[in-house]
């Protein structure tokens, strides 16, 4: 079960240190910002969000534990997205890979996650790997991509079906990751340039087209 930590009147439920069979579900596009790392002076970096279930650690309410990471969006080799997918994969890179990954088919796949607790006692993923038994699932939580460039579209005059789903899936994301695609060049280019008049959305299909049918699969499928 999940652990439950009070301090200052706040209460969060933490998932515990350790090996946990996550699922990923979600990933968010949160676009590029001008960040700072240590005594580095800022630079522009686009970030991505990862988040897993465990179906393994139920929250109060008996919905799964959901836990995220930040990644900069680089498959440098010396980038952090770069090495977790290595060992989630159990395999490295090859150079067509390298020319385009989807990260589209990260979402129905396990991962074997090693968490630990901050100094402030939250979870972390500290380490990736693959799990022994890989079987792409179906989640509990409805799977969601945020793509930012067909959101930005919404606004930029170049609405269509995938745009509308894309202002559809922003809404279940939560209020700090809004913020921070808000607070992304893309987006402020994209209502920069905003027509005088928005045009209407399309019909969309909703969030259950972003994401194809989970099939059982034997390796990795990205």
């Amino acid at each position: 079960m999940a652990l439950k930590i009070s301090a200052e009147n706040t209460d969060f439920e933490v998932l515990e240190a350790g090996e946990h069979v996550g699922v990923c579900y979600k990933i968010i596009d949160a676009g590029t910002r001008e960040e700072t790392w240590k005594d580095n002076p800022p630079k522009k970096r686009k970030s991505i969000f990862v988040t897993w279930e465990v179906p393994s650690q139920p929250l109060a309410d008996g919905r799964p534990f959901s836990i995220s990471k930040k990644y900069t969006a680089s498959l440098n080799e010396n980038a952090t997205l770069y090495k977790d997918l290595v060992t989630w994969r159990g395999r490295p890179f090859s150079n067509e890979d390298l020319k385009g990954f989807d990260v589209s088919k990260m979402v129905g796949a396990p991962a074997m996650l090693h968490v630990e607790h901050t100094d402030e006692g939250r979870a972390r993923i500290k380490a990736i790997f693959k799990p022994d038994n890989f079987k792409i699932t179906e989640t509990v939580n409805p799977p969601i991509i945020f793509d930012l460039d067909f959101y930005c579209n919404h606004f930029n005059g170049k609405s269509d079906a995938e745009s509308q789903k894309m202002v559809e899936a922003f809404e279940t994301i939560p209020e700090w990751q809004q913020g921070l695609i808000h607070e992304s060049f893309e987006y402020m280019a994209a209502i920069k340039n905003a027509p005088a008049v928005q045009p209407q959305p399309t019909a969309s299909a909703g969030l259950n087209g972003l994401v194809e049918e989970s099939t059982d699969e034997v390796e990795i499928p990205f």
